[in-house]
């Protein structure tokens, strides 16, 4: 069985297509020109429509290539455009890679991250930074402790991260501030929490603040251990990229479960970020749209403790301060008595917000071992369902995005990449890249080979 952590991991970190279509309106004129003109309408019109399509196309495709290579491919004939080199730690770990659409790549692997021995072992505590022409390097920062006073028991923590800018010059940095109160060694007897995000230029001078919160006064870390009863702040951008939005939301991680409290969302308006808090707190956002005004998230069903199903999956919509039902795990697979959970790994929506596709993974392989749940009863029909659907997935589905979204296509044995257009989409397929349209209908398979979803970075 795979953990739900493994599962998601091993999909896609599907990028965001940031380029927009354009529609022109031409006049004719009167007389013989005017009748010709008229008469070419039809296919000018074609034109103009090609042309809007090929508009939408994003420019560049990235695909991980081992052992130590990223791969840019035009994203309409699939022909190599341009090759680097690339740590052999990228390879192994792609969900750390964010990338842009200027080319520019930012590898941060989270503190405690698992490798393998060698180059990548020995590389842990690096980040990896590509500006577009040249690569540099600089020590992944952990928990810094300051501020402690043999008078006072306090002291201060504070970790970051970077963050890159969808098209700008800029690195974006969020940082959590801890001010505990100690009553001896490994007992923490309260907390104070702060985060700031601020944005520097590429080489990290020049810091700007662009958010500060915190939260209200001092909190008892009942346990003695401040994370398990206590809030503090998370960062999300789409892909790990800022362009015109990021949330940040007010959580605290807990023993065997997060309990989330709210979600403020920033936007961009011209030099400025303005924040509005969200009608409820989200708990694991996917995609979303210009200045996440829509935004697609998942509601993990919060199975712990070695048990991969003890609630329900969801993937939720959210629009205008209304959530729509995308997906609910229970009622698609009547999956209850058994522990494997079926949910959502990535999300995307086309340029028009018209059409969203996501991938639907399972926390179980075809053919493997399956138990019962903690309070689940045999049932042999209900094994026979969970089987099937294993074994059609992951699987990417396609949804079209209305006042009532409607499930228009499943591709089976896919992972999504991202969209090529409103009418195309990439998907990792059978080791190849594979196009499709809106219906599921399969359209062309490319000549790139991958390993994953997890190894193509569209933009």
């Amino acid at each position: 069985m795979l953990s739900r952590i493994e599962a998601a991991e091993s999909m896609a970190r599907i990028p965001l297509p940031h380029s927009r279509s354009g529609h022109r309106r031409r006049v004719g004129t009167e007389g013989l020109f005017g009748r010709l003109w008229r008469r070419r309408i039809p296919v000018l019109a074609a034109a103009l429509l090609g042309t809007a399509v090929h508009a939408q196309t994003p420019k560049q495709l990235w695909v991980l290539q081992g052992p130590d290579q990223i791969v840019e491919y035009d994203a309409v004939t699939f022909a190599a455009r341009r090759t680097l080199a690339v740590p052999r730690r990228l390879i192994e770990h792609p969900e750390y890679l964010s990338l842009n659409t200027r080319s520019q790549m930012l590898f941060l692997p989270p503190e405690g991250a698992q490798w393998g021995g060698g180059e990548m072992a020995a590389a842990a505590d690096r980040v990896w930074f590509w500006n577009g022409q040249q690569a540099r390097e600089w020590k992944l920062e952990g928990p810094k402790t300051s501020g402690v006073s043999a008078g006072t028991p306090t002291v201060t923590e504070s970790a970051r991260q970077w963050y890159i800018s969808a098209g700008e010059e800029w690195l974006f940095w969020f940082e959590n501030t801890f001010e505990k109160i100690i009553d001896g060694p490994g007992h923490e007897r309260s907390v104070r929490a702060t985060a700031r995000v601020w944005r520097t230029n590429i080489a990290g001078d020049g810091p700007e603040t662009i958010a500060s919160v915190s939260s209200a006064g001092w909190c008892p870390c009942t346990t003695g251990t401040c994370s398990e009863s206590c809030p503090e702040w998370s960062f999300w951008a789409p892909d790990g990229v800022v362009d015109d939005f990021f949330l940040l939301t007010r959580v605290t991680p807990g023993q065997i479960g997060s309990t989330y409290h709210e979600s403020l969302l920033y936007q961009r308006s011209g030099k400025r970020w303005r924040v509005k808090k969200l009608p409820e707190p989200i708990e694991r956002p996917l995609t979303g749209s210009e200045k996440g005004e829509v935004l697609i998230a998942a509601v993990p069903d919060g199975g712990c403790c070695g048990w991969e199903n003890e609630g329900n999956d969801q993937t939720l919509l959210l629009r205008t301060g209304k959530s729509s039902m995308l997906y609910d795990e229970t009622r698609r697979y009547g999956n209850r008595n058994y522990d494997v959970s079926f949910f959502t790994a990535g999300a995307r929506l086309t340029a028009s917000n018209e059409m969203l596709a996501h991938t639907i993974v399972s926390t179980a392989r075809s053919g493997s071992d399956i138990r019962l749940s903690l309070d689940g009863e045999e049932n042999a029909d209900d094994l026979a369902r969970v089987r099937r659907a294993i074994a059609d997935l992951p699987g990417v589905e396609i949804v079209q995005v209305g006042v009532t979204p409607r499930s228009v296509a499943i591709i089976r044995h896919a992972e999504l990449v991202g969209w090529l257009s409103d009418r195309e989409l990439l998907v990792a397929q059978d080791g190849r890249l594979v196009v499709y349209d809106t219906r599921g209908n399969r359209l062309k398979e490319t000549p790139i080979r991958l390993r994953s979803a997890a190894d193509a970075f569209l933009r």
